[in-house]
């Protein structure tokens, strides 16, 4: 079987193909009828009060096969969005997530903490993406120490990031370009050389995690 390079969460609504898998983020408020494989949520950035016609949306179209997670979804401390307001719509996502048995990717600026407590609180049952992930080893060993999972982008390009990406444990890592315009083998092959690992190797193993997390068969 070819294993593809798998674009975990990008803003990019180009078909995948039998050498790359991208899975987009589709962000209700904006278009929630994509019809490729993708993920759905609502954005703390994009709450619209009241969320109802959001929350309509996301539970007609969040149970479709081609809504593989959901979110982004989450909390982010440098938007706009009334902070009560962006904890009950995350709460309300984590609890369609356990009900639709989907994963959830999580959109956290500031506020891993207070992420993680509310995972905890409504006793999230399904896998946890922390997407964009960028922050000190230590935060990263936490998320891992949960049973989440991380998904680095293009930022580990500049060189800054290098201890993360060595001690991050590769059953619990994902790759993505989110709305950068970075090609996604750019950071595979970068992660690679850091890491002292084959590319094959890298592939194969981000290919697992996907086939173990998500309800979805890739093209063969």
């Amino acid at each position: 079987m070819h294993v593809p390079f798998i674009d975990i969460h990008t803003h990019c609504t180009l078909e995948s193909t039998a050498q790359e898998f991208s899975l987009p983020n589709i962000i209700i408020s904006k278009n929630y009828l994509y019809p490729l494989p993708c993920s759905l949520g609502i954005h703390p950035w994009y709450v619209d009060y009241p969320t109802t016609a959001q929350f309509d949306a996301l539970h007609d179209h969040g149970k479709k096969d081609t809504v593989l997670a959901i979110g982004e979804c989450g909390l982010d401390k440098l938007c706009d969005t009334p902070w009560p307001l962006q904890e009950d719509v995350f709460r309300k996502q984590i609890a369609f997530a356990n009900l639709v048995n989907k994963p959830l990717i999580v959109h956290c600026v500031r506020a891993h903490q207070e992420c993680i407590r509310l995972l905890k609180a409504e006793k999230v049952q399904v896998p946890v993406i922390f997407h964009g992930f960028e922050k000190h080893p230590t935060l990263a060993q936490q998320i891992y120490h949960h049973g989440y999972y991380i998904s680095l982008g293009a930022s580990i390009l500049s060189g800054k990031k290098d201890d993360l990406i060595r001690q991050a444990p590769l059953d619990k890592v994902f790759l993505e370009t989110d709305d950068k315009s970075t090609k996604i083998v750019d950071i595979y092959m970068y992660f690679c050389a850091v890491r002292k690992i084959e590319l094959d190797q890298l592939k194969e193993r981000i290919y697992q995690n996907f086939r173990h997390i998500f309800n979805y068969q890739l093209v063969e």
